[in-house]
C-alpha cells in the first residue's frame, strides 16, 4: 500500500493511518465472536447456489483493461445497509462510509464495460473495523480487516457477491478482490517504550465503536500480549508503529502506521491466510487477487501463499486451479517511486516476482515506478528522456511487463488532474493502452475527477448532489477509444516496445516502435505545451513504407510515407499523442539530393559561450535552427548567394551543463516527404561566468554572490 512516509503524512485520508487505542477486555469475549463468525462464513460456504456462474477460466491477462473501483464510494445500489448504527456512516465526512455497495458495483457494470474495461477490482469487501474513535477515521476502504471470511456489513451479502460475480462473467468480464496479508485492523498499540523481550510491558488493547477488542476471526483474535498463551500463539509481532522505514526490521515486523502485524512466518498465520482467500475463490468465483502492503511482508513468504501443498489449506494458485482457473492472477502493492535514471525501486518490486535464483514469486506487481514517471514528465514537465529509461529499464529488469498492472492515479496518490491538464491525463492514459503492462482505471478519473477519493453516486462523498456516471463525458469518451485501439490491435497489450527518440533538455517528443508477430506501429508523443520538431526520426522500416494514421488525441494523423534512410520528419502540435500503423512497402521513395541543408560539424562538443553554427541550403528559401526541437524558439537565417548561411544560437539558459542539447537545421513544407532537415549536431554548454556583485548576509555571516 504505501512505502513512502510523505505519502503517509500527506494524505490523511489514506487507510494506513489508522493507530490503536487499547484497553483491556476479556479473552473470553474475543473467542466467542471468533468461533461465531467462522463458523457463519463455512456454514454459509456449504450451499453455494449452482445457477450462478462463478466459476469461469481465466483469461490471457495481457488483453485485460482492470477498472479500479473503492466499493463505498462508487455507486449504493442498497441505502437499507448504509448507517450500521456505530456512528460510521455520514456522507458529508471523507473519513465515514458514504454508503457504495457491492449490489451498486453490479448495476454499473454496463458503464464499466462500454468504457472498454474488461475487470473489476474492488477493494476488499471483507468485514472491516468501521470506526477508529481515537484517530475518527473509518474503515471504509476495507483493508482494516476483522474478520477475512465475512462480507461487510456496508458492503451487502455473501450472494450480493457471488451475484456481482455471475453478472460479470455473464459479460465475460473478470473479478479481482484486493486482499491483505500484512496486517489486521486496529486493535492494540503500546502506551509506553517498547520492550522486545517483554511485549506485555505498556501493551494495550481498545475497543473499536462496537465494543470490539480483537478480530472475530480465529487466530486473529489471539491479539492479547498480556496472556501467555496468546503471546506463545505468536500470531501478532508484538511490536511497536514503525518509526523509520529505511529499518528492514521494522519494514517487516513492526506495525506500520499503527495497524497490528501479523507475523507470516507463523504456521498458524499462512494457513489462516490461505484458508481466508482460498474461501472467496471457491464461493465467490474470484477471478484474480491484488496484495495490499506486500513490501511489508518477506518476499519468499508468497511461495507459500501461492503453492503450499496442503491439503487443509493449500496455496491459492491450487485452489484457483481446483476451479478451473489455470491462469490466475496476483499481482501485489509495493510502492517505490525512482529517482529519474535510477532503478532501485524496479529491482526492489521485482525482487517479489523473482528471487536470486530465478524462482517465480507473484506473476505481477504494480508498476509504481512507472506511475512516477508519467506524472513527472506528463504533469510535471520532466524531460521525456526519464521517461524513455523507464520504459526501456522496465522491459530490461522485469521477466514479464506484460502482467504488471499500469495505471497513472489511485485511491493512495493525489488524482493526475489534481495537479497536471487534461491533455497531459490523456497523453498518461494513451501511454499505457500502448505498452506491455495491464491498463488500471481509477473510478472517476473518466469523468475527470480532482478529489482522491470522491463519490460517483449523488449521496456520496465530495459528490455535488449529482451522479458522475456520464458516458459522454469527454475523458469517458477519450478512454472509450484508447481501450478499443489495444482491444483491436493485440501488438499493443502483446507486443514489445523499441524506443527511437526523447528529449533530454526538457518536455518535447518521445517515440518507440511497437512489434508483436510480424505486426508494428509507431507510437508518438509531444509532451510540450508548443509544437516541436521530430526531425530525421528512424522508423526501423523500408523506405516507402506506408504509415497508416490509426488514433490520435484530436483525430487520427494523416497516413505518410517513410523516407529515406527509413526515416520521417514529423511536426508534432503540443501535447500531441499520434498512433500509425506499418503497412506494406511498395512505394518508390526519391533519394536524398547531397547536401541540400547541411548543418557543418560543430568546433567543440562543449561550448562555454553561445553557439556558433553554419552550414549550406539550396534555394533562397529561410532555414530555421531549431534547438532540442523547440520550434516555438527556433531562430530564422536567410542562406547567402552561395547558399551559405551561419549564425550565433543564444545559449545563456542552458544551465545544467551535464544535459546534452541537438541542434538541427529545418525547413518545413505543407507536404511531408518534401520537408527537411540536416544531419543533426549535439553539445554541450558550460558557460564562464562573472562575479558581478557580492555582499555578505549579516544574519548567518556568510556572504552571496551574483553572477
Amino acid at each position: 500500500m504505501h512505502q513512502h512516509l510523505f505519502t503517509l503524512h500527506r494524505n490523511i485520508n489514506l487507510r494506513v493511518l489508522a493507530l490503536c487505542v487499547a484497553l483491556n477486555a476479556t479473552t473470553a469475549t474475543a473467542y466467542a465472536h471468533a468461533h461465531a463468525h467462522a463458523t457463519d462464513a463455512h456454514d454459509s460456504a456449504q450451499t453455494p447456489p449452482t445457477a450462478l456462474q462463478l466459476h469461469v477460466p481465466s483469461p490471457d491477462w495481457r488483453d485485460q483493461v482492470i477498472y479500479f473501483l473503492m466499493i463505498d464510494r462508487f455507486d449504493d445500489g442498497d441505502p437499507d445497509n448504509n448507517d450500521q448504527g456505530a456512528g460510521e456512516y455520514d456522507p458529508a465526512d471523507n473519513a465515514k462510509y458514504s454508503g457504495g455497495d457491492l449490489k451498486g458495483v453490479q448495476r454499473r457494470l454496463d458503464y464499466i464495460r462500454e468504457l472498454g474495461a474488461t475487470t473489476v477490482w474492488i477493494t476488499p469487501p471483507v468485514a472491516n473495523q468501521w470506526w477508529n474513535p481515537r484517530v475518527r477515521y473509518g474503515g471504509y476502504h476495507g483493508y482494516w480487516a476483522e474478520n477475512l471470511m465475512q462480507v461487510d456489513a456496508h458492503a451487502g451479502s455473501l450472494q450480493d457477491y457471488r451475484e456481482l460475480s455471475d453478472a460479470l462473467h455473464r459479460k465475460g468480464m473478470y473479478l479481482v478482490q484486493d486482499v491483505v496479508v500484512n496486517h489486521m485492523g486496529d486493535y492494540f498499540s503500546y502506551a509506553g517504550p517498547w520492550e522486545e523481550q517483554d511485549p506485555a510491558r505498556n501493551f494495550r488493547r481498545a475497543p473499536d465503536s462496537r465494543g470490539r477488542y480483537a478480530p472475530t476471526q480465529a487466530p486473529f483474535h489471539l491479539n492479547d500480549a498480556t496472556d501467555p498463551a496468546q503471546r506463545a500463539a505468536g500470531i501478532y509481532h508484538w511490536t511497536p508503529a514503525i518509526n523509520d522505514y529505511k529499518d528492514p526490521r521494522q519494514l517487516l515486523d513492526f506495525q506500520m502506521a499503527d495497524l497490528d502485524d501479523l507475523d507470516t512466518g507463523n504456521t498458524q498465520v499462512r494457513q489462516a491466510l490461505r484458508e481466508s482467500y482460498g474461501y472467496w475463490i471457491r464461493e465467490v468465483g474470484v477471478d484474480g487477487l491484488r496484495v495490499d502492503t506486500a513490501f511489508y511482508v518477506p518476499a519468499d513468504y508468497f511461495d507459500d501463499f501461492l503453492h503450499a501443498d496442503d491439503t487443509q489449506h493449500p496455496g491459492i494458485l491450487r485452489v484457483a486451479a481446483e476451479t478451473g482457473r489455470t491462469d490466475f492472477h496476483v499481482f501485489g502493492e509495493g510502492f517505490g517511486i525512482d529517482k529519474p535514471f535510477q532503478d532501485v525501486e524496479a529491482r526492489r518490486i521485482d525482487s517479489y516476482m523473482r528471487d536470486t535464483d530465478g524462482r517465480a514469486l507473484l506473476p505481477g506487481m504494480v508498476s509504481f515506478p512507472l506511475y512516477g514517471t508519467l506524472g513527472d514528465v506528463f504533469a510535471r514537465g520532466s524531460p521525456t528522456a526519464e521517461l524513455a529509461h523507464r520504459i526501456e529499464s522496465s522491459m530490461r529488469l522485469h521477466a514479464n511487463p506484460h502482467l504488471m498492472p499500469t495505471f497513472v492515479d489511485n485511491h493512495d496518490v493525489d488524482r493526475f488532474l489534481a495537479g497536471g491538464s487534461q491533455a497531459g491525463l490523456k497523453q498518461a492514459l494513451l501511454m499505457i493502452m500502448t505498452l506491455p503492462g495491464i491498463p488500471t482505471l481509477y473510478y472517476g478519473t473518466e469523468q475527470g475527477f480532482t478529489e482522491q477519493r470522491g463519490a460517483m453516486f449523488a449521496q456520496g462523498y465530495s459528490s455535488a448532489g449529482r451522479d458522475h456516471f456520464d458516458t459522454d463525458a469527454p475523458l469517458y469518451r477519450f478512454i472509450q477509444e484508447s481501450t478499443g485501439l489495444r482491444r483491436k490491435h493485440r501488438l499493443f497489450s502483446r507486443g514489445m516496445p523499441t524506443l527511437l527518440a526523447s528529449n533530454a533538455a526538457g518536455p518535447g517528443a518521445l517515440a518507440y516502435r511497437m512489434e508483436h508477430e510480424g505486426e508494428a506501429a509507431l507510437v508518438v508523443f509531444n509532451s510540450s505545451d508548443s509544437p516541436t520538431l521530430l526531425d530525421n526520426l528512424t522508423t526501423g522500416a523500408a523506405p516507402g513504407t506506408r504509415l497508416h494514421g490509426l488514433f490520435g488525441m484530436d483525430g487520427k494523423p494523416a497516413d505518410m510515407l517513410v523516407g529515406p534512410q527509413g526515416q520521417v520528419q514529423l511536426v508534432l502540435p503540443a501535447r500531441a499523442g499520434l498512433v500509425w500503423k506499418f503497412a506494406d512497402a511498395g512505394a518508390v521513395v526519391a533519394k536524398t539530393i547531397d547536401k541540400e541543408l547541411t548543418l557543418d560539424a560543430l568546433q567543440a562538443s562543449v561550448v562555454h559561450g553561445d553557439l556558433q553554427v553554419h552550414g549550406t541550403a539550396t534555394g533562397s528559401a529561410p532555414v530555421q535552427l531549431v534547438v532540442d526541437g523547440d520550434l516555438d524558439k527556433a531562430q530564422q537565417v536567410i542562406p547567402d548567394s552561395k547558399g551559405r548561411w551561419q549564425a550565433s544560437i543564444d545559449t545563456s539558459d542552458m544551465l545544467d551543463a551535464t544535459l546534452e542539447h541537438r541542434v538541427v537545421a529545418w525547413r518545413d513544407h505543407e507536404n511531408q516527404a518534401q520537408r527537411q532537415a540536416s544531419e543533426p549536431r549535439s553539445f554541450r554548454v558550460q558557460r564562464d561566468w562573472e562575479l558581478l556583485a557580492e555582499m555578505n548576509d549579516l544574519a548567518s555571516g556568510t556572504s552571496s554572490a551574483a553572477t
